[in-house]
């Protein structure tokens, strides 16, 4: 079991990361907490998959609760939140509670936004049972809902006392949620870790197979660099904006298909490819630096077309994401591989021209992505 130590100037937290550790959470958890009660938060699937070897672990050291929710992105909604809230009233947790979050990155945020507003504030423990929630959402606090305008435009920054990866949990994993966490991953290397980003080119067998040693890596690389850009700017007020490369346009996508038509690794994609043509069209960066990324991504099958969704109404969802400020659309562009830059205004016909080429993309041509 590795330990990965998030260091913030309120406190730290650590996160543990290993195979088979689900059994290990109570003893991990009791001396963070006073409090005796827990409630688990998750859904039918995860839970049932994993439920009972997580309650094993905490029951030795607290009295369990379990209040499942829908699966699906589409629940992400302050309703599912008030039936969170309203589940640990009545079981009668208080300040010194914990809520555990079992399952992906919609759990996670789901259970993390309760736990930030119940009582003003208790205890969350994420246990992240997907690629994505395991590189990615669970680590940094960030919580929230989606509002028929946009994704996570309801939210808090509520950093968990505890982190628990299990990377047995992929092993059960769809193949295209697994890589769906794979986009994220890959995220990590193009915006701050060459070499992190060159072991995607070196072992996409390896990460194929889920072979137990590439899971960890994975896994591991990607939480220690996120974990270095949470520890400077918490709450996303500087440097931390890079972790949104891809996901300006990303977002906008997913809201514009209603969650259904494009999965988030899939539009987060697309998001990059974007920002990669448009440094590229602006001389932000090299040619190979944006065949670099396609490359990667067409070794790994994550580029995906973009249809039946309009152009327009992506646009206006752009306008509506957290990182537009007065107006205007923020980008994080690639200089290259490792290093980034945020762009405060692109114009937005620039945006339309890429959005338009994807309409009318077709995965077998994918060669037409590339600079020549």
């Amino acid at each position: 079991m590795a330990v990965i130590s998030v260091r913030l100037k309120q406190g730290s937290y650590k996160v543990y990361t290993g195979a088979g550790i689900l059994g290990r959470a109570g003893r991990l958890l009791r001396p963070l907490t006073r409090g005796k009660k827990v409630m688990i938060v998750s859904n039918k699937k995860v839970y049932g998959l994993y439920g009972a070897k997580l309650i094993g672990g905490l029951k030795r050291h607290f009295t369990c609760h379990v209040h499942l929710i829908p699966d699906g992105e589409k629940y992400k909604t302050i309703d599912t939140v008030t039936g969170i809230l309203n589940a640990c009233a009545k079981c009668g947790l208080d300040r010194s509670s914990t809520i555990v979050a079992l399952g992906g990155g919609v759990v996670g945020d789901l259970a993390g936004f309760a736990a930030a507003i119940y009582m003003r504030g208790i205890n969350v423990a994420q246990v992240p049972t997907t690629l994505l929630a395991q590189v990615d959402s669970s680590v940094g606090g960030k919580t929230g809902v989606d509002l028929k305008y946009g994704k996570n435009l309801a939210g808090m920054f509520h950093q968990p006392v505890l982190v628990l990866a299990d990377v047995q949990t992929l092993r059960t994993l769809p193949a295209d949620e697994y890589k769906n966490g794979l986009s994220e991953a890959i995220k990590h290397g193009i915006i701050m870790d060459a070499q992190y980003f060159l072991y995607f080119k070196k072992n996409r067998d390896a990460i194929e197979k889920r072979k137990l040693s590439a899971m960890l890596h994975v896994v591991e690389r990607s939480i220690e660099d996120k974990a270095r850009i949470v520890e400077q700017d918490e709450k996303e007020k500087g440097i931390r904006a890079i972790l949104n490369y891809g996901h300006t346009v990303g977002h906008a996508i997913e809201a514009a298909g209603g969650y259904k038509a494009l999965k988030h690794g899939q539009a987060i994609v697309i998001g990059m490819i974007v920002a990669a043509r448009l440094a590229y069209r602006m001389n932000i960066c090299a040619k190979s630096v944006l065949n670099e990324q396609i490359h990667v991504f067409n070794s790994f099958n994550l580029i995906k077309p973009l249809k039946n969704l309009k152009i327009n109404n992506i646009i206006k969802r752009l306008y509506n994401d957290k990182k537009a400020i007065n107006g205007k659309i923020r980008f994080i562009l690639t200089n290259k591989i490792g290093c980034v830059r945020l762009i405060e205004s692109i114009e937005i016909n620039r945006i339309k021209e890429e959005l338009l080429f994807f309409s009318g993309f077709e995965p077998h041509k994918e060669e037409v992505l590339y600079a020549g």
